[in-house]
Parts: C-alpha cells; structure tokens; sequence
C-alpha cells in the first residue's frame, strides 16, 4: 500500500462537498465524506484503478465514486489526492499541479 497523501486543494474540496450536504443533512455529510476518504483509501491499495487522463494532465488519473470525481496521480513512494470533484463540472478547466 503507498503512502496516502491529500493535497489542499482536495482537502478544500472535501470540505466543501461536506458543508453542501451538511446544510440539509449534517449525519449525511459527514458520512458521505467518510465514504470518499474510505475510497482515497481503496485507492492507495490499488493505484492503478480508474481511468488515465492524461490529456489534461500529466499521469493524472480519475476514479468515480457516485459520481464525484477522485482525481489522483501514483507516485513511486505515495498516492497524492490532487481534487474531489462533483458530477457534471468541466474537469478541463480546472488546476490539477
């Protein structure tokens, strides 16, 4: 298993899928991010899961999870967690370095 590392701006992004939901729902919230920090887990078991992206970015990679995007990159010593995503935003816009 790598080395499991989150970049701050997947940080931010996992507070921010945690507030939406919070807002109607705190319990839900916080168990839906648990639920996404559970796959993050999953994925520095299993580096090579998902799909290669590497038309918007260097060894970027994406792994769904009900429709949130994970969007990782394997490096030789960790995984690095550079965004969580909701469904339906135009990822090639977005900074993934």
């Amino acid at each position: 298993m790598k080395n499991l590392v989150v970049s701050e701006k997947a940080y931010d992004d996992l507070l921010q899928i945690l507030r939406y939901i919070a807002c109607d729902r705190p319990t839900a919230g916080v168990a839906f991010v648990d639920r996404l920090r559970e796959q993050c887990n999953f994925l520095a078991r299993f580096p090579e899961s998902g799909i290669n992206l590497d038309d918007i970015s260097p060894d970027l990679r994406v792994f769904s999870y009900r429709g949130y995007g994970i969007y990782f990159r394997s490096l030789p010593d960790r995984l690095r967690i550079e965004r969580v995503l909701p469904p339906g935003l135009d990822v090639s816009k977005q900074k993934f370095d």
